[in-house]
């Protein structure tokens, strides 16, 4: 109850007054909605007050909605409603605090268990009310009835058992039941406390029977195992016994153990197993004679099948990887295409070649390649699915069969294969890194045959390679046309050199520090009088397919060499001249001696030559490439890597060669002005350039905030049309000079 000051006797103090009160019920609110039990006001057997968590309790809308509401509903009948009074008057007329648990009523009807707390506001005047707690603990009964019924059932089961149920503390009985007593000849209760050692035959069964059991107990786990153990009489038992924790985290709790009498049955078994081996030896010695005539021939049909599956294997499978040759390839095909055209379902077919695989051939030897060649097939088994067909048809091309395949599904198993191949392979020391190129061909709109489907996989898969190898390509219809262009130019590369249809132009790379003009890149040019001019981008994959570009390099090194020593002679010495190498021509044995001879014969600074070769060069054959670099590094020849950023180089395996200038690729210079990432990629190039002792230069430069923004990077030189297009060697001289006088 509530104690309210006399009244006021002054204007101030009666309104303090009312604000104190007014604080007092705020916070009395307060703590009857934060309050976790439901709070009531009951005066003249009807809600005054209550909290929101009653209403919720009873099942009400609001705690205003109970205001005025007989306090009887809360209770399952009238006749309970007077026996909860009769029960609390005693308590609460002294002014303690009556405390029961009974069953109320929820507002659907629903009855419950629930925690009254309730006391008089004033005992000396019951009519002011009372104030009672409630707390639904209906929950709570509900577990402990359950739990009543659980150890009931679990006590009938221990009881009823028909094995031996023991529970052990520190080795002594604390419980088992009946069987167990019977089992073991003792009267109920007799092994009461008694320690475990008294139904071991002796000291050192007991002790065993402690480190077998009880050591996986104190790791955690389970039990399981035969004993003998004694009987009261002193007769042996055979039992199967198991045994766990009753509590694995708190092993004072003791030991649960089951024990099953086994005797009968090992007796059992034993004489079965006699019987059994008798029965073995008669059959034994009656069928004696026909084993050994029986296993005559069975060697002889066994000998047979083993030389047809030979041959037919021999037939049918490659002997250095043990895939499908042509022929199975053609068999499974064929039937592929039927079933195909039958379903109405995909087909795919995959024509794979290895990139510059000649090189570990020519470089490394043939037992080398082999063991490349088996290493790459296991690859590509552990590709695909069982269903599909991995078939070599001869030296590094291999032909993938994929029934169920579109065209979605031929470029995810396209790019699986390009994952395989690519993760480095070990060989006598080398670390070799091969690509594959790839051509697919879809049935049937690419060929209503199997032949028809290889033929086109193989036209797109040159495709591939002319594309910049390490890709795949689905074959089209202009493919076909493209092919004869290729045919076109490979016999027109024969007779390009001794016609002198080749020329060099050169581009100027600047110094950006100064602005002058510090060197150039030789660039080989080819007019064909009927075709036209030619770009080195069509025709170089053709030179290096059909096996010209190594006589076409050294071409481009004596002019270009040649033509740099006229330029020194008329006195442009600051130059330095960049000449590009094809993977083909860096890994020609006699490339270092022509180039030491050309400088020889020209009179020129082995530093005045920049060899230019791309990422992938490098990496397909880190350790050959390695020893290349070195012996040019050794001529005092500087080295660059090309189109740096574009391949798969790695910082290790940069750190190993001898680089002196790394070349940034057009494709990150091209979108400087409005892309972040470019910038962030050619910061990181020149800084890690920088960081290495190595020079940078842009290639590609066309306006002057790309320059500006290389400048400000640190990067070192630079190339492109903002500065020069590509020129013939007297235009290139003339530039110079007028760039010189200006």
């Amino acid at each position: 109850m509530y104690l309210l000051p006399e009244a006021p006797a002054t204007e101030s103090s009666g309104q303090a007054s009312a604000a104190t009160l007014q604080r007092t019920l705020r916070e009395q609110q307060t703590l009857l909605d934060s309050a976790g039990v439901g709070i009531v006001f009951i005066r003249n057997r009807r809600v005054v007050r209550c909290n929101q968590r009653h209403a919720e309790i009873f099942d009400l809308p609001s705690a205003e909605s109970a205001i005025g509401s007989r306090s009887e509903v809360l209770h399952p009948s009238r006749e309970a409603f007077r026996a909860l009074g009769r029960a609390a008057y005693p308590a609460l007329a002294r002014g303690d605090t009556f405390r029961v648990e009974r069953q109320l009523r929820r507002s659907n009807g629903q009855l419950f268990w629930a925690h009254l707390a309730g006391r008089l506001i004033n005992p000396n005047d019951p009519g002011e009310g009372s104030i009672w707690t409630v707390d639904d603990i209906d929950e709570h009964k509900q577990a402990q009835v359950r739990l009543s019924t659980a150890l009931r059932e679990k006590q009938m089961l221990f009881d009823t058992a028909m094995v031996g149920l023991v529970v052990l503390r520190e080795r002594h009985m604390a419980r088992c039941n009946r069987h167990f007593e019977r089992l073991l000849g003792y009267a109920p209760g007799e092994l009461a406390g008694k320690s475990s050692r008294i139904w071991y035959l002796c000291d050192a069964d007991w002790e065993q029977a402690r480190e077998r059991c009880y050591g996986p107990i104190l790791r955690g786990e389970d039990f399981e195992g035969q004993m003998t153990l004694r009987a009261k009489d002193g007769s042996a038992v055979a039992c199967e016994v198991r045994s766990r924790a009753v509590d694995p985290h708190d092993l004072s709790q003791g030991t649960m153990w089951t024990v099953l009498d086994i005797s009968e049955r090992l007796r059992v078994q034993a004489q079965l197993a006699q019987m059994h081996g008798a029965l073995e030896q008669q059959v034994r010695e009656r069928t004696q004679e026909l084993r050994e005539t029986v296993a005559d021939l069975h060697r002889e049909i066994a000998q047979r099948q083993q030389d047809q599956e030979r041959i037919h294997w021999l037939a049918h499978y490659d002997t250095l990887t043990g895939l499908p040759n042509r022929l199975l390839l053609a068999e499974r095909g064929q039937e592929a295409v039927r079933r195909a055209r039958e379903a109405g379902t995909p087909l795919s077919v995959m024509f794979l070649d290895l990139d510059n695989f000649k090189h570990v051939n020519d470089s490394l030897g043939h037992r080398a390649g082999d063991a490349l060649l088996q290493e790459i097939a296991q690859r590509l088994r552990q590709t695909v699915r069982e269903r599909d067909t991995v078939a070599r048809l001869g030296g590094d091309e291999f032909v993938l069969l994929l029934p169920g395949a579109n065209a979605e599904g031929a470029a995810r198993v396209a790019d699986k294969m390009q994952q395989a191949a690519r993760q480095p392979v070990q060989l006598d020391g080398h670390e070799l890194c091969l690509s594959p190129s790839m051509g697919i061909a879809l049935f049937p709109e690419h060929g209503e045959d199997f032949e028809a489907l290889i033929q086109a996989a193989d036209t797109a898969m040159y495709h591939a390679k002319s594309d910049g190898r390490n890709s795949f390509r689905f074959f089209s219809p202009t493919m076909q046309a493209q092919s004869s262009r290729a045919l076109q130019l490979t016999n027109a590369l024969r007779r390009a050199l001794e016609r002198e249809q080749f020329t060099l132009h050169y581009q100027p790379q600047f110094d950006l520090a100064t602005g002058v003009v510090c060197g150039a890149e030789a660039l080989l040019r080819w007019q064909h009088p009927e075709l036209g001019a030619i770009s080195p981008a069509e025709f170089i994959p053709v030179a290096e397919d059909s096996g010209q570009i190594v006589a076409i390099g050294d071409w481009v090194l004596r002019n270009a060499l040649a033509q740099l020593a006229r330029w020194r002679a008329q006195g442009l010495t600051q130059l330095t001249l960049a000449v590009n190498l094809s993977a083909v021509q860096f890994r020609h044995p006699p490339l270092a001696e022509l180039i030491e001879r050309l400088l020889a014969e020209h009179q020129l600074p082995a530093d005045r030559l920049e060899l230019e070769l791309t990422e992938n060069v490098a990496v397909a054959d880190a350790r050959a490439a390695a020893q290349i670099m070195d012996r040019m590094h050794g001529q005092g020849v500087r080295l660059a890597v090309d189109d740096f950023g574009t391949g798969y180089s790695s910082l290790s395996q940069l750190k190993r060669f001898q680089i002196f200038r790394l070349k940034i690729d057009q494709s990150f210079v091209r979108d400087l002005d409005h892309d972040g990432n470019d910038r962030a990629i050619v910061s990181a190039i020149v800084r890690m350039a920088q960081a290495l002792g190595m020079r940078t230069t842009a290639e590609g430069v066309e306006t002057a905030e790309q320059l500006a923004y290389l400048r400000e990077q640190g990067c070192d030189e630079a190339q492109g049309y903002h500065f020069a297009r590509p020129m013939p060697a007297q235009d290139f001289e003339r530039f110079v000079r007028q760039r010189a006088a200006a």
